[in-house]
Parts: structure tokens; sequence; C-alpha cells
């Protein structure tokens, strides 16, 4: 029986962040999941051991080795809840970005403006609130961070996905190997290693046509190069081109009533300019690997990442005002000027990373340094109008965004050797981020004796965030079935803040002459403990206690509440946050491993919790809201039905909410619901949580449910030609997001893929269709970013239209 590839991991479920209580008419997706879960807890150890394991498991599904607890193991030997993807099936499924695998990833969710604008979650652990992020991010041993005061969210490095090991997502609090900003779990992106002795590469040309936008086109190449018997070299390049196809369309006379700031049927006014399909993207990346190995017992790998991203416009459309859910959504950006919104991301990355033995254990020291300088543009004349009340003139105003920030981290650790039941790794890491946050809006028509340089505000506020840990991990097997393994994490942190910021509509009217200095500090223990029991080789079951921590920080200061208007005082500080996570789970492998069935229950206890508020006078600042909690079931199983015929399939419920609000997020928001509504909705938009501390509010950007689907068919042709094809689907249930202080209901949604291959010897040909129903799905309520909120104007983030293409792969 000949070997078949394991199918694609099960797509997705839930992709953005929170969500409030489901009606109870829907109940049946989360009974059936939850039911799943225990009964396979119950039952399968039977099952599993009735099944008499074979040592020849050739025609059966094939494991992927993973590195998530620091030494090498497989998934369904790893007794935590993780899934992975292999570089083979991430090309398989075609999947290139970091976005697309948020879609095959249970517990996983994401908030997204457009490539290089994407923040990730995971369990209902949003990031929305802080200055740091919930899930942790590895390209290889280098933690990247994402910049701590950039109003677009908590977005990381995007890096191009050709010629990759492997990807792996820890879900659950990983503070103890991983650290802060690892609170909702971890992603690691594993490239390939430069190979001693061979000499190898591929190349990939794609070419695909986007509908209602363009061509779209995109080129790859991995060389992987000996340099005698203990150098090698490996060299990846990336081009690609996207296009867009939202158009940014110029109205005039645009319609609004002078003091009456109230958005008018922008739709069919007058165009006086059209940018069509606005929000195409550029992406070119380098990545090169040095490995310089004398010896099995030591090596030193050098890396280095230089990437550049350039979008003409964000994944955004424009959200009818007269509506406050999304039944009315324009298919283009609306602008009272024809002001050019962009977005570019440029980032470097370097790594040099030591392994040797030392006797009784490995010895591995990871340094890392990377910077990247993000930059955003946006209409802002519009925000501006609306936010003044309509007592400014209407006139253009851009507003630029500036992020830099670099990094520099040290992770010195032992492992040791597998030789005994006695299994530990213990070290040290630090790491110091610079980041800054640069915003500028202007108008040369806003200059006025009072404001000289015609700002309506400006921003320069540097952010330091320094972090020391020192950690301790350990597993001993107590007999051949149960393990208990534990560990602790000290950290530490210092954060501290200049702030410079005046305008129009800043907390001063003039450069100050100082900066205003906010600083924060914490420290505290990550525990974790968890104890396994695999009754066969085919089972494992688990329980796991662990805790996880973010950070806290610095808020930037508000402008005096008589101007703009309703800007109440905020809390320079806030606190960190953190998560303590209990969770039961198994993994099973039956049938000579033709199908495997891996499913969790967990429950998160959420203190301090992290929230963004938004003030009616557009502002926005970070607090410490109170308490809550996260629980849900997730299912992943993957069947080999036939040689022939495999199937994937995985589901997810996610319900989280901030149960116990303290006393001053209570008040913020029985003072928000007492404002009167700045703009009239046929149908008003449902204000936050008022009741008090027995109330409970949303986490956004969750969808409670979601699951995912894929078939796969394989089989040989015209004498050693490979014909493949899969057809996927993902369900995304509803979910929530807030666009001024106004709480949104974004409707659930499936998005569907195909892909056939053809494979012989060295080359491979693919035809593919994603999004083949052109469903157009609303994600999130982006609303304006980085420029004042309000309520006239909110955008939603969406998928690319059906996109049709073929593809050549080459190995040499």
């Amino acid at each position: 029986m000949r070997s078949i590839k394991l199918p694609l991991l099960p797509m997705p479920f839930t992709r953005y962040r929170s969500a409030r209580s489901m009606p109870l008419a829907r109940p049946s997706f989360a009974d059936a999941l939850g039911c799943a879960s225990v009964l396979f807890g119950m039952l399968l150890s039977n099952v599993a051991a009735a099944v008499p394991a074979t040592s020849d498991e050739a025609g059966g599904l094939e494991e992927i080795t993973v590195t998530a607890e620091k030494y090498t193991s497989t998934i369904q030997n790893t007794p935590i809840s993780i899934s992975a993807l292999s570089g083979e099936q991430l090309a398989a499924a075609g999947l290139t970005r970091l976005e697309d695998i948020a879609h095959e990833i249970p517990g996983l969710s994401m908030r997204s403006a457009g490539p290089g604008l994407t923040e990730y979650e995971a369990r209902g652990l949003a990031s929305n609130g802080g200055a740091a992020p919930t899930v942790g991010f590895y390209l290889d041993e280098i933690p990247l961070s994402p910049p701590a005061l950039s109003q677009s969210g908590k977005v990381v490095i995007d890096p191009d996905l050709y010629d990759i090991e492997r990807v792996e997502v820890l879900r659950g609090p990983q503070g103890t190997l991983y650290g802060s900003g690892s609170m909702g779990g971890t992603i690691k992106i594993i490239t390939n290693q430069p190979k001693l002795g061979v000499f190898e590469g591929s190349a990939q040309a794609t070419g695909s046509y986007t509908d209602g936008g363009g061509g779209n086109g995109s080129a790859n190449l991995a060389l992987n190069m000996p340099v005698g018997q203990t150098l090698a070299v490996r060299l990846v390049l990336s081009d690609l081109y996207r296009s867009g196809w939202i158009d940014n369309k110029t109205v005039s006379p645009f319609p609004v009533t002078l003091g009456n700031p109230v958005q008018g049927d922008v739709a069919n006014a007058p165009v006086t300019n059209d940018i069509k399909n606005a929000n195409d993207e550029k992406l070119w990346s380098a990545r090169v690997s040095v490995l310089y190995k004398p010896s099995d017992d030591f090596s030193i790998l050098g890396s280095a990442m230089q990437q550049h991203l350039h979008m003409g416009g964000y994944d955004l459309l424009d959200g009818s005002p007269d509506s406050a859910t999304p039944s009315r959504v324009y298919d283009a950006h609306y602008e009272a000027f024809p002001l050019r919104e962009y977005v570019d991301d440029n980032v470097s990355i370097f790594g040099l990373t030591m392994n040797a033995n030392v006797g009784f254990a490995d010895l591995t020291t990871a340094t890392a340094y990377w910077s990247r300088l993000g930059v955003q543009a946006q209409d802002a004349s519009e925000s501006i109008y609306y936010s003044n009340g309509g007592g400014t003139p209407f006139v253009p105003v851009a507003y630029l965004e500036r992020d830099p920030s670099h990094q520099i981290s040290q992770e010195v650790r032992l492992t040791s050797h597998d030789g005994g039941p006695l299994h530990w790794v213990a070290g040290a890491f630090y790491s110091e981020l610079h980041s800054a946050w640069n915003e500028i809006g202007q108008s040369p028509l806003n200059e006025t004796p009072a404001i000289p340089d015609g700002a309506y505000f400006i921003s320069w506020n540097p952010y330091t965030v320094k972090q020391t840990a020192l950690f301790a991990d350990g597993s001993y097997k107590i007999t051949n079935q149960w393990k208990i393994s534990a560990g602790v994490r000290w950290y530490t942190y210092k954060s501290e803040q200049d702030e410079f910021s005046w305008g129009y509509d800043g907390p001063n009217a003039t450069p100050p002459a100082a900066a205003q200095v906010t600083k924060a500090s914490d420290n505290g223990f990550n525990p974790r403990i968890n104890l396994s029991y695999a009754p066969t080789e085919d089972l494992t079951t688990y329980a796991t206690i662990s805790k996880g921590f973010r950070p806290g920080g610095a808020n930037q200061i508000l402008p005096p509440p008589t101007s703009p208007p309703f800007c109440q005082s905020g809390a320079l500080q806030f606190g960190p946050d953190a998560a303590w996570n209990y969770e039961v789970g198994e993994k099973a492998k039956l049938f000579d491993n033709w199908l495997t069935v891996n499913s969790d229950f967990y429950y998160i206890k959420w203190t301090g919790i992290q929230q963004v508020v938004t003030l009616p006078c557009g502002y926005q600042y970070y607090t410490n809201a109170g308490d809550g909690r996260t629980f849900g079931p997730e299912l992943e199983i993957n069947a080999k039905l036939s040689a022939e015929w495999s199937a994937s399939l995985s589901g997810t419920y996610t319900d989280a909410k901030i149960t116990h609000p303290n006393a001053a997020y209570t008040s913020f928001l029985e003072n928000v619901a007492s404002l009167p509504d700045t703009v009239t909705h046929p149908d008003t938009p449902s204000r936050p949580c008022t009741a008090g501390t027995t109330c409970t509010a949303p986490i956004m950007n969750v969808a409670k449910d979601g699951g995912s689907i894929s078939v796969t068919y394989s089989t040989e042709v015209m004498n050693d030609y490979k014909l493949s094809a899969r057809v996927a689907d993902v369900f995304v249930g509803t979910s929530h997001d807030v666009a001024y202080y106004f709480d949104y209901t974004l409707p659930s949604y499936n998005i569907a893929n195909a892909r056939v291959s053809l494979e012989h010897n060295n080359w491979a040909a693919n035809v593919f269709v994603d999004n083949f129903t052109n469903k157009v799905a609303l994600m999130t309520a982006n609303n304006t970013s980085f420029q004042f909120n309000i309520p006239q104007l909110v955008r939603y983030s969406t998928n690319q239209p059906r996109t049709v293409g073929v593809q050549a792969n080459y190995k040499f």
C-alpha cells in the first residue's frame, strides 16, 4: 500500500476576538462539540486498547515532528494542546501567508485590515487592549514583538512562508517556556535549515485573477548550497503582487450639511476621482541562513531576513452610517478629497544560534536583533470635521502614522539528554524593545495664530520595555503510562513612555517644553503543571494547569474635557493582566493510525483584563476593565478513508466575557450610555453593558462557534503521475465588534477553496479556486484606526474575492 501524505489539518473556526452570548436558538453545534469532546475522552481508551497497534504504519497518517517543549517530539506524543502544519501541507493547500494559516488552526483568531496589519488571539483572549499581544510569535528562535503603541493593533511581522519546515501553534498560556505575550498561546514558524553536503533547490511561479480586481503573480526560489563538508548556505527569494479590488472614490460636493454633521448618500454623489483597485499589495523578501557544523556536538546557525511590503490601500469597505448592522456596506471607500491611503512595512531580522553538547545536556544560545518601520496614511478629512461637530472647515487632512521599532533578545538554555525518565529544560531570557509612536495630522488650512503649524494632532512617543526571566521546566515518567511535568518562570519587566503630543485636538496647543514620562514595572511567577496518562502507544490523555501574563504600560495624555467635548480623564498607567488555564484533553490514534482524534476542553480565568476604551471625543485609552473568563471545547479529526481518500474535520466553541467589570470600567460604560447619540440610526446600535458589576460585557472579535472540513483525493494516473484534488470549507460564526462606542454584530460566513494538482518526478502543476462562492465576509468593524473615532464612518475588513489561478513547482 502506497503511503499518502497527511491531509491538511482541520481548518479554522474562531477567526476574530470575542463575542456576546449566542441566542439560545443555536446551541446545537456547541452541544454536539462539547459532547464529542467528553465522549472521546471517556471512550477512546477502550477503543484504542481493542485495536492492536502495529509497527508498520506505512499506510496510515504521517505524524509531524514538533519542538513545542524545546525538545523533539510528535504532535500525538506531546501532552499539550498543539496543532502543526508541515511545509508539504502548506504547499498542498496553497497557504502562503500567516493569515491563511489562522483559518486552519482551532482556537486561533485574528483581527486584520490586510497583509502586515494582522493581530492574533487564541481561546478568546483578545489583545485589543494594552501594549503587548496575547499570542507570542516566533520565527525560529527569534521572538517578534509588534509595535507597542500602534493604533492599528498588535500587528506582527507578516513573513512570507515559502520554504518552511512547519508552523506550530500552541494553545493556552505558554508563560513557562515562552514568557510574556504568550498568555493565550504561541505561534512558531520554523524555516528549512541549510543541509550539509547537499545541493538542492526549488522554484515556484503562480498566476491568478481576482474577481472585481485584476491579475496577480508571485515567484519564489530556494537554493541550498554546500561549502565543503562542514558549511552550508540556504537562500530564499520571494516576490509577490496582489491586485486590489476596492476602489477609492472622491465625491464632490461631499454629501454633508454644514452645522449638521451627518454623512449623506455618498454612493450617489458625483465622482470626481476614482482610484481603481486601490488596495493592491507588493511584497518582496530575501532570507539567507548559514550553518557551520564541524561535528555532531557543535553547530552555529546564522540567519538574516529582509522584507518589504507595500499596500496601496486597506482591505476595508465603507459601511453606511444609517444602519447599525452590516446590512448596507458599500463596495468602495468614499472620500471628500483625493488623498491616497497606503501601508509600508519594512523589516530586517538577524539571528545567531549556537548548539553544543556539554556532556550532561545540550547548550543553546539564541541571540537576535530585528528592526521594523511601519508607515500608514489615511484620509482624516471627514473624521476631523465630524469630531469637531462641524465647527471646523471641511478641508483635506491626511494622517500619517510611523511606528519605528527594534528589539534585541538573548536566550540561554540547557536541555537534558533523553537517557532516562527525567527530562528538563532550564535557562534565562532577556529582551529590550524600543518602539515609537509618531503620528502627524496636519493641514495648511488649519494655520492660525494659536496653531501656526496647522497641526490637528502630532505626537512623538518613544516607548521602551525591558524584560528579564529565569525559567525551568521538566518531566518525569512515573511509570510507562504516567508522566508528570511541571515548570515555573520568574519574570520582571520595566516600561517607560516619553510623550510629546500637541495640536488643535491634542493635550497641548503647541509642542510641550518637556516630555510627560510614565513608567511601569512588575515581577512575578508563571507556573505550570501537567499530568498525562498513556494506557497504550495510541492514546494519550492529559490535564494541565498553567498561567500566563501580559505586561502593563502607559497611556497617551488626553486633552482637557472641554476641548474636544466629553474627553474624560483616564489613568496614565494600566496594570498587567494574567490568565489561569485549566484544561483536560486526549490524543488518540485508531485503526493502525488511519484515524486520529484530538480534543480538549479548557476553562480560563482572566484577571485584570486590559481593554481598549473609546471616548466620545474620538480618543482611545487602555484600562484594566475587571475579571472575566473564557471556556470551550476544541476538536480535530484526521482520517484516511482509503488509499486514495482522506478527510479532516475540526470544530470549536468559545465563550469569552468580562464577567466582573470593576467600578471604574462600569462607571465609564454608564457615562457613555448616558450620552446622546451623535448620529441617527434607523436600527439603533446597542450600547455596552451598563448594569453595574452584575453585568457581563463581551470581549470583542472572537466568533463563538466555528468549524471546518476538507476532503482530499489522491491517486496515480498515466504511469507515475500523481493526481490529487482537495476541497475545503471553513465556517466562522457571528461575532461582535465595537465601532466608536456602538456594539456591532458581524454576520457568520463560509469560505470554500478548491485545488487540483498533477505531479511527476520533480514537477508539479496546480489549478486552484480560492473563495469559489465569492463570499464577501465582514470580519471586523475597523473604525478608522488611528484617526479620531466617529460614529459616521465605520469600515469593515473583508476577504479577497473569488481568485482563480495556476501554479507551477519544480524541485532540483
